[in-house]
């Protein structure tokens, strides 16, 4: 679990993956790296800067005994919502959108990481609703971007 929480262990599958679909799908590609990174950035701000910030809900491993604190460190920051599970649900739901048949690979992806979040006692299991809510909604923001952008592409 500790391993899937730590984002720097996918930067290099996510350039892979950035390339493969430029690759591939070309300007359809194109368009949906920029709304990912416009849906992404919006959800990890919203859940950052707003709704952290405005709630200040201690995470767990502040307020648990110490015996039963998980491996990880503890961040400073507030624990709702978790940013994790929005990230990833948001790139899982504007995925699944764009590209049907990734639907159960990414929503899997996504469902572990926001477990590893409550697993590893650094979140509340209503912080990762709150950040996977958080997540499908800036997803489907994300789709609709991706289609204004496919309307201006010339293919």
């Amino acid at each position: 679990m500790l391993f899937v929480t730590i984002k720097e262990n996918f930067y290099g599958a996510g350039i892979v993956c950035a390339i493969a679909l430029l690759g591939v799908y070309k300007h359809r590609g194109l368009a949906f790296l920029v709304a990912a990174g416009i849906s992404i950035g919006l959800a990890d701000a919203i859940g950052h800067n707003i709704l952290k910030e405005g709630i200040e809900r201690l995470r767990p491993c502040h307020v648990l005994p110490p015996d039963i604190i998980g491996i990880v460190s503890c961040s400073n920051s507030f624990s709702f919502p978790s940013n994790h599970a929005a990230n990833s649900i948001t790139a899982a739901t504007l995925l699944s959108l764009c590209f049907r048949n990734t639907t159960l690979l990414v929503f899997t992806f996504a469902l572990i990481v926001c477990y590893s979040r409550v697993y590893l006692r650094v979140h509340y299991p209503s912080d990762v609703l709150g950040g996977a809510m958080l997540g499908a909604c800036m997803g489907y923001l994300g789709y609709r971007i991706y289609g204004r952008i496919l309307q201006y592409i010339k293919p």
